[in-house]
């Protein structure tokens, strides 16, 4: 008896539905976010009179306390069926906590409410990245990341653009924070009416599900990394910095949310372009130099002065933030199975989250008692070593898992 012949599965195409979805919904959170964020430093500065360690409070004990929150919950999304809801109520959360700033008159309650904001950011990260992660072939995973973080950076060029425009035109700080809520409820709304979860039902599993020893290469260089990967606010502070004696206080502050602006330009062209090449070429030389590109931003930083330096610096920022994180996030796919992909991306992001709580605190500390030089000094001596690291350990899929 003659049987027919079984056709061989239909490859997902890697741009579709969830991937597209996903990526608009993440668009207009970084226009929420970023609109904020381009212009917090300089309201805790100059706003509300808090001193420059201040940001890096505000910056550390936010990342720190999504950090654990990460980890819980990407462990429990691969256990229940509605984690698609728990992501939608995180953005939620994300987009409150950020409207609340501009209610706040005192600087330490900044700090409460970036916490509470980026506890709702840790709550959906990993689930979001697992959902992308299901939802196309793994030899896709560096397109389909880098169109993510090319979405992404969109909306963190947009955020900025119209927290500038806002500024420029005499509107103060606390009138960006209300004008962001718009594109925070538009985030909420598209992620909740357009995404699916293509994952079946979630499987029994045991209390810690394994890692592959692979995944822990990785993280070791991540963390290293992260230790010197402060928050972006303080390389706007720096560009302030070096668009003085020449321009005016109030010009040089207007200077630095143009370079806020210029990075994310550069990271929107930088971001698919990197995600490719990383299919290409291979993940990890494309992370390495990411990593490198980051400690020549600290450079630039240190040694520069002037516009055309302000220039180069968001160039060398620009290109490295999307690639860091596309490319970390294709990697942990690429190395655990389906199953624990949820788990995974909450370890990865928590522990980016307790790293950058360490490097945004020191790097604080290092610049308002020893100055700017020597704490961009720390962040790229660090992130020289995590490179190196990288480079030494070369995590790779097991063979015994799916590529």
């Amino acid at each position: 008896m003659n049987q027919r012949p079984v056709a061989p599965p239909v490859p997902r195409l890697w741009l579709n539905r969830n991937v597209l979805a996903i990526g608009l919904a993440d668009l207009m959170a970084d226009f929420n976010y970023e609109m904020v964020l381009a212009v917090l430093p300089l309201f805790l500065t100059a706003g509300l009179g808090a001193p420059a360690y201040a940001v890096g409070l505000v910056e550390g004990v936010a990342d720190g306390s999504s950090a654990l929150v990460r980890v819980a919950s990407g462990w429990y999304s691969d256990r229940i069926a509605w984690r698609k809801s728990l992501a939608a109520g995180g953005y939620a959360a994300t987009v409150a906590g950020l409207a609340t700033i501009g209610l706040i008159s005192i600087w330490p309650l900044v700090v409460v409410a970036r916490g509470l904001a980026w506890v709702g950011r840790g709550v959906r990260q990993p689930i979001r990245s697992s959902m992308q992660a299901g939802s196309v072939e793994r030899a896709d995973y560096g397109k389909a990341f880098g169109f993510h973080e090319a979405l992404d950076t969109l909306g963190a060029l947009l955020g900025p653009t119209v927290a500038f425009v806002l500024i420029a035109t005499g509107h103060g700080f606390r009138a960006v924070f209300f004008v962001a809520v718009i594109p925070g409820v538009a985030c909420v709304l598209l992620f909740a009416l357009l995404t699916r979860d293509l994952r079946g039902a979630p499987r029994p599993a045991p209390r810690w599900a394994p890692l592959p020893a692979s995944f822990w290469r990785l993280t070791a260089a991540v963390f290293v990394f992260g230790l010197g990967n402060f928050a972006p606010a303080f390389f706007t502070l720096r560009a302030a910095e070096m668009l003085q004696p020449e321009l005016s206080r109030p010009a040089a502050l207007s200077g630095a949310v143009l370079f806020y602006i210029a990075h994310q330009a550069v990271g929107t062209l930088a971001s698919f372009p990197g995600g490719w090449l990383a299919d290409r070429v291979g993940r990890v030389p494309v992370l390495a130099f990411a990593y490198a590109v980051f400690a020549a931003a600290c450079g630039i930083g240190i040694a520069g002065h002037g516009p055309p330096a302000v220039a180069w610096l968001a160039l060398a920022v620009g290109i490295q933030a999307p690639l860091v994180s596309a490319t970390e996030n294709s990697i942990t796919g690429s190395l655990v199975e389906d199953a624990i992909t949820g788990t995974a991306f909450g370890v990865l992001a928590g522990i980016n989250g307790i790293a950058d709580l360490v490097s945004s605190v020191a790097v604080g500390l290092i610049w308002t008692l020893a100055g700017s030089p020597r704490a961009l000094a720390f962040g790229g001596i660090l992130a020289l070593m995590g490179a190196v690291l990288l480079t030494i350990l070369r995590p790779a899929p097991d063979r015994r898992s799916p590529a």
